[in-house]
């Protein structure tokens, strides 16, 4: 056979040339096995991927409606409703003409149905108070804090199930 210097043939490149193909399918396969469960982690775990949330009772979405305004509100969008109204382009929208109240419409599911279900999160901003361990400042004590520190809101959440049904559950928050 031909020589490729110093006694090395073409014959012993061909043995490391089919590990190399067989090594590089080992590790597609590995990954697509490492990036498909973190596809199932996200969308069946932590419920990332439905558009449409699915509980097991009407007041179960109730409840869910309060947790959803929680996290909305922690997440600071809702920090700045005293000066300027609701979040615009959140999907929220004033249920009164002072906007000190803001509503969204979320839909659900009811496990074991196909049906779509309405639930009704309505959040009102209803005062200030200076947070346990604050310090006090100004002559009012009523000024606001940046960052949305004290307000007091009021969450509302209703439910709208079959035959009619509805559930209602109310909280206040405090930032």
């Amino acid at each position: 056979m031909e020589a490729c210097g110093r006694g090395h043939t073409s014959e012993k490149y061909k043995k490391v040339r089919g590990v190399a193909l067989i090594s590089v399918l080992v590790m597609g396969v590995m990954i697509a096995i490492v990036i498909g469960g973190l596809y199932y982690i996200l969308t069946r775990t932590m419920l990332t991927g439905e558009r449409v949330r699915v509980y097991t009772s009407t007041r179960e979405a109730a409840v869910g409606g309060v947790n959803y305004a929680i996290l909305q509100i922690r997440s600071g969008l809702f920090d700045t409703m005293d000066q300027l109204g609701c979040p615009a382009g959140s999907g929220w929208t004033p249920a009164n003409p002072d906007q000190t109240c803001c509503t969204a419409n979320l839909n659900y599911r009811l496990s074991g149905t196909t049906q779509n279900f309405t639930n009704r999160i309505t959040i009102c901003l209803r005062g200030y108070i200076p947070p346990p361990g604050e310090a006090i400042t100004g002559v009012a004590y009523s000024r606001p804090q940046p960052g949305g520190r004290g307000y007091i809101y009021s969450i509302i959440s209703e439910a709208d199930g079959p035959q009619g049904s509805r559930s209602r559950v109310e909280a206040v928050w405090m930032r």
